[in-house]
């Protein structure tokens, strides 16, 4: 006996996503980041904010420019011109921990926290987690940018938004405590970044953490896309590779 498929289904006169219709639910009604947060929350569709936000998200972690996972992409091209899929692979392998996996990470770490200590305010539990990443000589996640060291541009927006829609929770609020209290304890000025407040909002709309990732492996797919149009109109992966010989 047929079995139907969680995410989606297609029997001879309807096609099923994650227990919507496709034609009559979902195609010219519903946007892509609601489909994105209908299908990774298991057919629970999204309210008008958190499509927004995840909206944002998207927007933001789309592109990044020269990257590992870029260059990945753009070199495999070179080698596998005729597997363009295979260039978009390569470039999501190469985006890890490192690159997709802060949002990930801090919102593992609000959660765990303040699921932990519900009562306590967000002050007290982000001194915590200063207290216990000190002694532990651990860098704390979400804090702090390679190159936008006074402040990461894309926070303030992303916090804004959030706010807008009444999606700003306890998760955010311990975030943005931990800078001040860093400073405090260390004399080290670390800024919120915003893979970091992307972790908050996620954990705020009550997202697991691997949400962040999936958000931030979807988003970068689109980015990788466009970067590999752009090397087959103005190809770089050859002098990037004559370089390293």
């Amino acid at each position: 006996m047929a079995t139907e498929l969680k995410h989606g289904s297609a029997p001879a006169d309807t096609i099923s996503v994650a227990g919507h219709d496709l034609v009559s639910d979902l195609i010219g009604k519903r946007g892509f980041s609601e489909l994105v947060a209908l299908m990774m929350s298991g057919g629970e569709l999204p309210s008008e904010g958190e499509a927004a936000l995840i909206d944002a998200i998207l927007v933001t972690f789309a592109d990044h420019g020269v990257t590992p996972s870029s260059i990945a992409a753009r070199l495999t091209l070179l080698g596998a011109p005729e597997s363009f899929q295979a260039a978009v692979a390569a470039g999501l392998c190469g985006a890890g921990m490192h690159y997709l996996g802060t949002m990930e990470f801090t919102a593992a770490l609000l959660q765990a926290e303040n699921g932990a200590s519900p009562l306590l305010s967000p002050r007290d539990i982000a001194s915590k987690i200063v207290v216990e990443h000190r002694a532990a000589k651990r860098p704390i996640p979400g804090l702090g940018h390679p190159e936008h060291k006074n402040g990461d541009p894309r926070t303030p927006v992303l916090l804004e938004l959030a706010e807008h829609h009444g999606l700003r929770g306890r998760h955010i609020d311990i975030l943005l405590e931990l800078p001040a209290i860093l400073e405090e304890a260390a004399g080290i000025w670390l800024p919120v970044n915003a893979a970091g407040i992307t972790g908050a909002i996620v954990s705020d709309m009550g997202k697991p953490p691997i949400f962040g990732r999936g958000l931030a492996i979807i988003a970068r797919a689109g980015g990788l896309v466009g970067q590999l149009m752009d090397e087959k109109k103005i190809p770089t992966a050859q002098g990037i590779w004559d370089s390293l010989r």
